[in-house]
């Protein structure tokens, strides 16, 4: 059955001509049927937005990989509780097989995206998600996390400065981060070992990170995610030497690409 499709004000939209029907789960998209390459659900993280995942959109592309880089339109985007996305993500996962034609999908988070996917993992118990790829998501969660919840919330309650509810989903010993793990699903990690010496797009912010979490006693670490939360009890792909907001390049992305590449 042929698709329609049209931009409109950023967003992918694409149109059944038959039933007249409109799906606009994806802010950008390569939505299209393929026989060989599951289509991949591109989640961003805590504080983020899709906008993320621009350098990600070409390589897909360029692979005919098919996509679709989400916001989340019926829960607080940026600062969501996992739950709340996890709702979302079961609609979002629905629409994108009814779309490609195939019968799973993969799912790729970066940060808080990787426990969304995970709650949404569990909560569902889902046949439809054949892999997913957590990358410097902060699986045991984060001591940043838990330092920063433990700041009275009315310093901060007028601008949501520490971005919850979603801050609670990384705390050590969360709900999130205590999701279990769905059996018909592979999961791997990919994280960063980062040190102050090399570039970062946030080099100030997560230069702080890296030595707050060293005081702590958290070791290897992207200047915000603990190597070893990353790590979880996941399988590893590999590892850059890329600070946390820098994890999204070229190098991730080929990591990556061993699954996600027909």
């Amino acid at each position: 059955m042929a698709l329609l499709l049209t931009i409109s004000t950023g967003a992918l939209f694409l149109s059944n001509p038959v039933h007249g029907q409109t799906i606009s789960s994806c802010d950008n998209g390569i939505i299209i049927r393929s026989n060989t390459a599951l289509p991949v659900i591109l989640i961003h993280g805590y504080n983020e937005g899709s906008w993320m995942w621009s350098a990600w959109e070409s390589m897909l592309q360029h692979d005919h990989i098919p996509f679709c880089t989400v916001s989340f339109q019926h829960s607080d985007d940026e600062c969501g509780r996992a739950t709340d996305h996890s709702t979302e993500l079961s609609q979002i996962v629905q629409e994108v097989r009814s779309l490609t034609g195939q019968n799973q999908v993969n799912i790729v988070g970066h940060s808080k995206g990787g426990l969304d996917a995970r709650v949404y993992l569990d909560q569902s118990h889902t046949h439809n998600v054949a892999n997913l790829i957590m990358i410097g998501t902060p699986n045991r969660g984060d001591p940043l996390a838990n330092e920063a919840a433990s700041i009275p919330p009315f310093f901060f309650d007028i601008s949501n400065f520490f971005c919850r509810p979603a801050l609670d989903d990384l705390k050590t010993g969360s709900d999130a981060t205590n999701a279990h793990d769905n059996p018909n699903t592979k999961y791997f990690t990919i994280y960063g070992d980062w040190n102050p010496s090399l570039a970062c797009p946030l080099l100030g912010f997560e230069n702080g990170g890296f030595r707050e979490l060293n005081n702590l006693g958290a070791g290897h670490n992207d200047g915000i995610v603990p190597v070893s939360s990353a790590l979880g009890h996941f399988t590893n792909l590999n590892h850059t030497n890329h600070c946390h907001t820098g994890l999204l390049t070229h190098q991730e992305y080929n990591i990556a690409k061993t699954i996600l590449a027909p």
